[in-house]
């Protein structure tokens, strides 16, 4: 099964070097990977849940081991590096009609390992989960917002470039934000 849906996933990956989403079909994968249509959708819904289930695969690859409050950059870099090699596959999902995908996407999986360290420097803290859950929010948009302006203007600047400046603009404020929530329970 898995095979079956990397050979989907990796036909559309090709495709998307060279045209944008848009322009790709169900019967473009299909054909070229000579199967049924009926074979596609036991695996996937439809392009985007594949587009969905390859991005998650490599973003997990990619995070893996990154998702601490000392290391969360570094996986940060690795992603905006991966990208960078597939910079093609980027720019034609981002530049396609439905570019809020990748915004929806990379928000769901940054959000993930954001909300971890949230909830790490929370520790011992008086703070409510929703409030845990409005700090993670709260930068997993800025963050992705950083990362959504890279993609758009290109990709060009350093990976690592642009997660110091990230990690300079939020060191200690995750804390800072969780420590107003806590003096704010005790009113």
């Amino acid at each position: 099964m898995a095979n079956m849906k990397k050979i989907f996933s990796d036909t559309l990956m090709e495709m998307l070097r060279i045209k944008p989403l848009n322009a790709i079909t169900i019967t473009d994968i299909v054909n070229q990977c000579g199967v049924s249509r009926q074979s596609f959708y036991y695996y996937f819904d439809d392009i985007y849940d594949l587009i969905e289930w390859y991005f998650i695969q490599e973003t997990e690859k990619a995070l893996s081991e990154y998702s601490d409050i000392d290391s969360w950059q570094t996986g940060y870099i690795r992603i905006m590096r991966w990208g960078q090699k597939n910079k093609a596959l980027i720019m034609n999902t981002y530049k396609s009609i439905q570019q809020e995908y990748i915004e929806i996407f990379m928000y769901r999986v940054l959000y993930q390992y954001i909300f971890k360290v949230v909830q790490e420097e929370a520790q011992n803290l008086n703070v409510l989960p929703e409030q845990c859950a409005f700090v993670a929010k709260f930068y997993t948009l800025a963050i992705n917002a950083i990362s959504l302006e890279w993609i758009r203007t290109g990709m060009n600047e350093s990976p690592e470039s642009i997660a110091e400046s990230v990690s300079f603009m939020i060191e200690g404020d995750f804390r800072k934000a969780l420590l107003k929530f806590q003096n704010s329970n005790k009113k």
